[in-house]
């Protein structure tokens, strides 16, 4: 008897239409996940590109597009924004003074300068003011404690040192005078904190300027050199002074030579290159010598260099009461 269901019933030409059937199932499995697998595209569009020629022998792949580099913007840290302008000229009362000082202790002996260009390599320094070693960022004002008897000063001031039979000779005394040197005193405006200064020195230019070279004085004495041995008298000080240009572009804290940026007045007011109308930082140094010898600056020559670093608000008041109003004032930064 036969079962319904089993191969039993099944003819001849059923069981050959089931195998045919299964051969074409197995085929299909075997393509359809190759046309759908990722990224496949069965049927690309076509392309305008011209196709390399057919009888070429070499295939060369593509160059990958490379990506149009980006502009670089460098900032330049010694560079004033916005630009400082100048104060409009005015004809002030005559004024016999429009200044005030600052006096500083020694803070350390050095040879490495804390802005270069003053002296040769290997010059010996004698540091004032700012106590701190390293420079404050352009532009702002140093933390820490200072040697100077105005808190407020924090700037950083330096000359190379002198020397006598081979010895170190440490100031007595270290005096900057903040002075208008100008007609028009009203027109004077504070400094920013880190503007470079350097005077004198190897890299100074020459300028007909009368405060723009050291000079050296004692009892008697009164010269662009240090005094030989035997020219003052015993008891005497050595004198050093020399004074720093202000006229400033009102633009850059410091440029690569750390001078072209300050110029010295131009008759009665600042040249139209540099407007803006700055203290002029006249620098006193007070030296106790051995009279009986020689004097020998070390480096060869002498100069000095400046970062300056006062509060705002307190050389604000100074620069106001003092120079701007036509007086002088004391350690204390009020009038005498």
């Amino acid at each position: 008897m036969r079962v319904p269901g089993t191969w039993g019933e099944w003819s001849a030409r059923q069981v050959t239409i089931a195998v045919i059937l299964l051969v074409i199932f197995v085929g299909v499995a075997a393509v359809v996940p190759v046309l759908i697998q990722p990224g496949h595209d069965p049927a690309p569009p076509a392309s305008t590109t011209p196709q390399a020629s057919t009888t070429s022998t070499t295939s060369t792949p593509p160059t990958p597009l490379t990506p149009t580099p980006k502009a670089t913007h460098t900032t330049n840290p010694y560079r004033v924004r916005p630009a400082v302008t100048a104060r409009p000229a005015k004809t002030p009362p005559r004024a016999v003074y429009q200044e005030f000082p600052s006096m500083c202790a020694p803070v350390r002996t050095t040879t490495q300068a804390p802005v270069t260009g003053l002296a040769t390599t290997g010059t010996r320094y004698d540091v004032f003011g700012s106590t701190a070693t390293t420079l404050a960022a352009p532009g702002r004002t140093p933390t820490g404690t200072s040697s100077c008897l105005n808190p407020g000063d924090r700037s950083t001031y330096w000359v190379p040192s002198l020397l006598q039979r081979g010895r170190h000779i440490e100031p007595e005394s270290f005096q900057i005078l903040h002075k208008g040197m100008v007609r028009d005193y009203t027109s004077v405006q504070p400094f920013p904190a880190g503007l470079r200064i350097l005077a004198g020195g190897t890299g100074a230019a020459p300028s007909s300027a009368p405060d723009s070279s050291v000079t050296w004085a004692c009892t008697g004495y009164d010269a662009s050199v240090p005094p030989q041995a035997s020219t003052c008298r015993a008891g005497d000080k050595l004198i050093a002074t020399i004074a720093a240009p202000g006229c400033w572009d009102g633009r850059h804290l410091d440029v690569p030579a750390h001078r072209s940026h300050l110029a010295w007045a131009a008759g009665e007011g600042c040249p139209a290159s540099h407007p803006v109308v700055i203290p002029t930082l006249l620098v006193r140094v007070v030296y106790p010598i051995d009279v009986s010898a020689s004097v020998r600056i070390s480096g060869g020559t002498y100069g000095f260099g400046v970062v300056t670093g006062w509060q705002p608000t307190i050389l604000r008041a100074l620069v106001r009461n003092c120079i701007n109003a036509g007086e002088h004032c004391g350690e204390n930064g009020t009038p005498d």
